[in-house]
């Protein structure tokens, strides 16, 4: 075994530790890439010491016709190769009624996870596989970033989280709630390889011999994504800081641990303060929210809202903040997104969402 595949095996292992895959059965979403190959050889080398079982599962987006097509056969052969069950799928995101809503990346992320939770549904598994980086963490967190986020979207993405797969919400800040689409049971994400550098994925790969597809539209920096990897951080690196990936990092883990912190004493807080809950109406006890940090309170009517399924994805952190005054009374009634109205009485907060 060479030093190459013994730091990744060995940084995979520690990963799978972190998301507790032992002793079960794993989807690992494959593209055909670099990450993901790695990703899907290195669980396969692992696979007797984990006892795990491995199911594969790509989606064709069709927007490469037939180098998209190629790679859905690259990715079927691979697993023959292995003898590991592949599922295919394929769906135009140009034909996908979310696109003008979402955007294409937008889109093609909900489609594809709407997917992978329906293969992991029939296939009985307890857990969805993805070969986010290290390099994807800092990416994401910048990007969060640019949009504008709050501490929630600092934190980037996590090692193991349940995904939400509803159209009525899409919003990448604040996706660890689990909301169950079209009847399947919301299905762990699980990310073993988010602590590590990219570059070492590939040496693993160089060293095992193994090929893997390169796909063209990953360097179109007309994608937003694409853009922040390959102009946006490249600057930061060449003209602020060389240390920017880590600084970003960093700051992800920071976050993380104050944001715990403060989302366990909301949650504390909307126990104490809700009265009543249903998909259309609510009702809230004022008073333990009086006095309360104003974050804590904001916090409280996002754990709200998940738990409702109610869309998040228009709300800003001035429509939070609106409900902060409504419960301090210096707005008896409000107007926000989704068509939900907030009303004060006397020391009731009551929710309404119009059908």
């Amino acid at each position: 075994m060479g030093p190459a595949t013994s730091d990744f095996l060995a940084a995979l292992r520690t990963g799978c530790e972190a998301c507790h895959v032992s002793r079960t059965r794993v989807l690992v979403a494959v593209s055909g890439g670099a990450d993901s190959v790695s990703l899907l050889l290195g669980l396969w080398l692992l696979r007797d010491e984990l006892q795990i079982t491995l199911q594969a599962a790509h989606l064709n987006h069709q927007l490469r016709g037939a180098d998209s097509a190629a790679d859905a056969a690259w990715v079927e052969g691979f697993c023959r190769q292995k003898s590991i069950p592949c599922h295919i799928g394929s769906e135009s995101m140009t034909a996908s009624p979310q696109l003008a809503k979402l955007g294409l990346e937008g889109t093609a992320r909900l489609v594809r996870r709407r997917f992978l939770q329906r293969v992991a549904s029939e296939q009985a598994c307890s857990g969805i596989a993805v070969a986010h980086t290290a390099d994807d963490q800092a990416e994401t967190i910048l990007h969060h970033i640019l949009r504008g986020t709050g501490l929630a979207g600092l934190r980037g993405m996590h090692a193991d989280e349940v995904m939400a797969t509803a159209t009525t919400d899409t919003n990448t800040d604040t996706d660890t709630g689990s909301i169950p689409h079209e009847g399947f049971p919301a299905i762990p994400l699980i990310r073993p390889l988010l602590q590590e550098e990219r570059q070492l994925l590939v040496r693993f790969l160089d060293e095992q011999g193994q090929s893997y597809r390169t796909d063209a539209t990953n360097t179109d920096t007309t994608l937003t994504r694409n853009r922040i990897r390959h102009e946006l951080l490249p600057l930061l690196a060449r003209e602020f800081n060389p240390q920017i990936k880590q600084a970003l990092l960093r700051l992800g883990q920071q976050a993380q641990e104050v944001y715990a912190d403060e989302a366990a004493l909301a949650e504390g807080l909307l126990r104490e303060s809700l009265l009543e809950a249903s998909p259309d109406h609510c009702r809230l006890k004022c008073g333990p929210l009086r006095g309360q940090p104003p974050q804590r309170i904001r916090e409280c009517f996002v754990l709200l809202w998940r738990q409702l399924a109610w869309p998040r994805r228009q709300m800003g952190f001035a429509d939070w903040q609106r409900l902060v005054d409504v419960v301090e009374s210096n707005h008896p009634t409000i107007t926000l997104p989704g068509k939900i109205t907030a009303q004060r009485r006397e020391d009731l907060l009551m929710l309404t969402r119009a059908e």
